[in-house]
């Protein structure tokens, strides 16, 4: 928000013509029943001192943390219906406060932005100074639909080639990044950090916080353990496995349909990800076994309790460390190529066993993406290659630990470059 009020001075908004408030400041509702609409009324009458009525020039009002004021949304709702030339911006901490109080009050007049965590190239620019880097794959990004358009990854890897670091120093600098961010995230709080355990506090301290914040308060969960916080752990403990509802339910003595519930919630707070079998009928969908992941590697080292450097030199660790953030990243990818509602991301497995672990869709083509972080990426391809010839999508991508290369219809494409695509 102050980013935005920062740009809309440099363009010349009058400074009386921009409102900034923070419902999260302590006290506020000692001073006002109502502070959302007096905090509104005063400004128009002691700053803009102009009715928003007669005004001539926009209005620009940031509303921050709204969804600690009562009946938000109902008082937002009344102040847009009439029609004043007032541009509204509200944030909040809580998504399900939010998505909620604009479902009830809002629809049609309200667009919502999630902001996410920051991404790999994000956290790489600003932890190594390195901002033309994150240029070059913006370009290769725009790639990769002209590739799957033509069935062409050859498009889509000489652009990769060329733009790769060559320099020691550049890969040295980047791989100390991506060691960074597979460790906490990219939490802006976090990015510059040096101490791994305070960052590990403050990852617990989000995970803490978002339970009892955006699901115990406001689902009104009541319970006498802290059966979210010991159902995320068992997930995080078999991330990107296959889902068992037993294995999962019985442990924290709950029922299936409260799991069903529960898993909805942790997943509208984007701690947790679901992915449904791959297929073009929903009732098959629907029949199979999802995978569920932990997709944040902050989040799932701290729920593992590995938030430590020891953990990068371990394989077992790693590897279930990297398939989730790669299904979070295709999640990414699907959504820059297909912009609209959060877009599904699938897995896929035949009645013998051959698996792909994660499928995107691209005007409609299912795309495959299998995940080989070792040394030799080539071995144990069988589930993408029935895959590929049983579905014929435009090509598939192996994401590998350091291997760059075309074999078509197979791209492999380095981990930390399928990163920086998405």
């Amino acid at each position: 928000m102050y980013q935005l009020i920062k740009d809309a001075l440099a363009q010349g908004v009058a400074p009386n013509r921009i409102l900034y408030v923070s419902f999260d400041q302590p006290g506020i509702g000692r001073y006002s029943a109502q502070p959302m609409n007096d905090a509104i009324r005063a400004y128009e009458e002691r700053i803009l001192r102009e009715p928003f009525r007669t005004a001539k020039e926009p209005i620009y009002i940031l509303l921050d943390e709204i969804t600690k004021v009562a009946n938000w949304h109902q008082d937002l709702k009344g102040w847009f219906d009439y029609r004043y030339p007032v541009r509204f911006l509200v944030s909040s901490s809580s998504n399900s406060e939010l998505q909620s109080g604009a479902a009830a009050s809002l629809v049609g007049r309200v667009t919502i932005q999630l902001l996410m965590t920051w991404k790999f190239v994000d956290v790489m620019s600003l932890r190594t100074g390195d901002h033309s880097t994150n240029d070059d794959y913006l370009q290769a990004r725009s790639e990769l639909p002209s590739s799957l358009q033509k069935r062409d990854p050859s498009l889509l890897f000489e652009r990769l080639k060329r733009i790769r670091p060559r320099s020691k120093e550049k890969r040295i600098a980047i791989q100390e990044a991506l060691d960074w961010y597979l460790l906490v995230d990219g939490f802006p709080e976090l990015i510059k950090s040096t101490d791994v355990s305070r960052c590990a506090q403050r990852l617990d301290d989000y995970v803490k916080l978002t339970l009892a914040h955006d699901l115990y308060r406001f689902h009104q969960i009541r319970s006498s353990t802290r059966v979210l916080e010991e159902l995320l752990s068992l997930i995080a403990g078999q991330s990107g496995s296959l889902a068992n509802n037993r294995k999962l339910a019985d442990p924290v003595g709950l029922d299936q349909r409260t799991l069903t519930e529960y898993l909805s919630f942790l997943e509208a707070a984007f701690m947790i990800s679901i992915a449904h079998f791959y297929s073009k009928s929903r009732n098959s969908r629907l029949r199979k076994q999802r995978k569920i992941y932990v997709p944040n590697p902050g989040l799932l080292n701290v729920l593992r309790g590995t938030v430590d450097r020891s953990v990068l030199n371990d394989p077992s660790e790693m590897g279930h460390t990297i398939e989730s953030v790669v299904h979070g990243y295709s999640k990414r990818l699907a959504y820059n190529l297909s912009p609209g509602p959060s877009p599904p991301v699938y897995y896929w497995r035949d009645d013998h066993g051959h698996e792909v672990d994660v499928v995107i869709e691209f005007k409609g083509s299912p795309i495959p993406i299998e995940v080989k972080y070792r040394s030799e990426p080539r071995k144990d391809l069988e589930g993408l290659h029935h895959f590929i010839q049983e579905k014929r999508p435009p090509f598939g991508i192996v994401v590998t630990r350091d291997v760059l290369d075309l074999e078509p219809p197979l791209l492999f494409i380095p981990f930390v470059d399928f990163l920086m695509l998405a």
